[in-house]
């Protein structure tokens, strides 16, 4: 099984509920936080990552080191094209900006890098900062010139092109002026000069669609199918993911939503990451599912618990 998410920024609980083993491969769209302290513990949290029983695929983001810049990573040939992996973590995958590959029979490009909005903050408060987060006039060129006309299944970017930029998501009192958007102009020229049938993308901290691109963010996914993958498992129920409103729960009688059973329970979320009500689905111990709610007000830059 092959599966997908959104930034994970050294925080990889959102497995704790995904059934895998040493076959299966989880796709990261950037910030993995696996080359971030550049010392001995970025060396103990990849030995932490051993327990998840996968290999990783990852896309570069912004706050992590470009992998051809550490010594102990190899250029290998996987997946029909170059990859950059350690000898003594090979299952911890970093895909070669540009670079195409074939995974699960679907031809896919992956290009990585973004630019930092918090970069001023980081230098001041010394917090890592990566000089080359970005791609270079140079490198875009060879990419682009490599790419144009050619058709791909999948795109995989750790920012998105610039005419999809959700700006309902932008930090406040931040002056967009200031911010380099020279990487989503040039994944506009990508845009526009390739043909693909699905893009997926992170660094935003949101989920959404809009056209053939898919934000994503906290939660995963089984690879090419709308399948959200239960963040956790409550005694085997199944997860139906926005099946039912808070509001229509609540005008009238509480019940399940399919079966109008009376045996259930209302799951709780987070309530430091919702507005308002924090009930985030129905339990139906008749129908052995778990419901979720469409409409959860959560906070920017939370991941999503249904």
């Amino acid at each position: 099984m092959i599966y997908i998410t959104g930034d994970t920024h050294r925080d990889f609980s959102r497995l704790f509920g995904v059934d895998s083993n040493e076959e299966d491969m989880l796709i990261v769209l950037g910030d993995a936080g696996i080359n971030y302290y550049l010392n001995e513990e970025d060396n103990n949290f990849k030995e932490y990552l051993k327990r998840f029983k996968l290999k990783l695929f990852c896309i570069r983001g912004n706050h992590e080191e470009r992998p051809e810049n550490i010594k102990t990573y190899k250029e290998k040939e996987m997946f029909g094209g170059k990859v950059f992996v350690e000898e003594e973590y090979p299952y911890l995958i970093f895909a070669k900006d540009g670079e195409s590959y074939n995974i699960d029979g679907k031809s896919v490009l992956v290009i990585g890098g973004a630019y930092s909005v918090d970069k001023e903050y980081r230098l001041l408060y010394g917090s890592q900062w990566f000089k080359d987060e970005q791609l270079n006039e140079k490198e875009q060129e060879k990419i682009l010139k490599k790419v144009k006309g050619k058709h791909f299944d999948i795109v995989l970017t750790h920012t998105c092109p610039l005419k999809y930029e959700p700006k309902e998501v932008f930090m406040k009192g931040l002056d967009q002026s200031k911010v380099d958007k020279s990487m989503e102009k040039f994944l506009d020229k990508i845009e526009e000069n390739i043909d693909y049938d699905k893009w997926y993308c992170g660094h935003y901290h949101t989920e959404k669609k809009v056209d053939k691109l898919e934000f994503m963010f906290g939660r995963v996914k089984i690879f090419l199918k709308d399948v959200f993958v239960p963040k956790f498992n409550r005694n085997g129920y199944e997860i139906i993911r926005d099946s039912c409103s808070q509001e229509t729960i609540h005008k009238n009688e509480v019940c399940c939503p399919k079966c109008k059973g009376k045996h259930i329970i209302i799951q709780k979320g987070n309530g430091e990451n919702i507005y308002g009500l924090d009930e985030i689905a129905i339990i139906c111990n008749d129908c052995k599912k778990v419901y979720g709610f469409s409409d959860v007000r959560y906070k920017p830059n939370c991941p999503k618990e249904l």
